[in-house]
């Protein structure tokens, strides 16, 4: 991982906007549908294969985590994060809330999501094992689906 130095923070946050906008012009047609649905539950993964880890979360509507949030998440959302709680086999049974861009993740269902709570969360590996190749295919389809090549 590079880390970034900054001499300000202004300087820091330029550079944040920046990428932000470059991660916004690399969304698929899927990741933007997922952004853009302010009003429904959504959901989504991240694989991460070096870490043999996936993310599974579920985003809320804007409204619901409005009511406790202490930023506008009306504008969060625009600028393409989702807020909602994320859950893997790190932190399987409460999960942990915050915020990801929406140009890191997978959107999926609510069957996708639901088959990974029952089985556990499963990690990057185990999505081939027996018990888990449904939901590795499921993943797959929806990823396709999200770049637009069904």
């Amino acid at each position: 991982m590079d880390v970034q130095g900054f001499d300000s923070m202004d300087e820091m946050l330029a550079a944040q906007a920046a990428n932000e906008d470059q991660a916004n012009l690399r969304i698929t047609p899927g990741q933007a549908r997922l952004r853009d649905a302010a009003d429904e539950t959504g959901y989504w993964a991240r694989a991460i294969p070096e870490w043999d880890l996936v993310i599974y979360a579920e985003v809320p509507p804007n409204a619901e985590t409005q009511e406790g949030a202490g930023f506008d998440v009306n504008d969060n959302r625009e600028r393409g994060y989702l807020t909602g709680t994320a859950y893997s086999v790190v932190n399987a049974e409460h999960g942990e809330s915050g915020d990801t861009h929406v140009s890191q993740v997978i959107p999926i269902n609510r069957t996708t999501f639901l088959l990974a709570k029952m089985l556990g969360w499963p990690t990057y590996s185990q999505l081939r094992e027996e018990d888990n190749i449904v939901l590795g295919a499921l993943l797959a389809s929806q990823e396709r689906d999200s770049l637009g090549r069904s």
